[in-house]
């Protein structure tokens, strides 16, 4: 197996989880949804199934588009973290210092980078 089909199935698992998590976990995600969103457990129960869903494209003859639609749903994703950050929200019961903020910007360009990988080389 070539490095970018493993990175890919790591990918889909790693989104796979986090959305799973969505359901599992749906206290620590009501809090970081943002108050101006209407109806905030359908949206980040609406983030979960997509997270398991789009990622599973990547597998498909759709696998470019597929990326492109994650690479925007990351960072529609991260705007969310970021108006935790600046309103220094909780994640959950804990708050992040501005060190853990940055890693966490750091992670979706990661992902945003590993998405664009996929893309061009998958």
């Amino acid at each position: 197996m070539d490095l970018i089909k493993l990175t890919t199935y790591i990918y889909i698992l790693f989104f796979i989880y986090a959305g799973l998590n969505h359901f599992r976990h749906p206290y620590f995600y009501d809090s970081i949804v943002p108050s101006y969103i209407p109806f905030p457990r359908t949206a980040h129960l609406l983030v979960g199934v997509l997270e398991l869903i789009i990622p599973l494209f990547l597998l498909t003859k759709y696998r470019t588009v597929a990326a492109i639609v994650m690479i925007a749903f990351i960072v529609i994703l991260y705007l969310g973290n970021l108006h935790v950050w600046i309103n220094n929200l909780p994640y959950g019961k804990n708050y992040f210092s501005n060190a853990q903020h940055t890693v966490r910007l750091i992670l979706q360009i990661v992902l945003i980078y590993i998405t664009y990988i996929i893309y061009k080389y998958g």
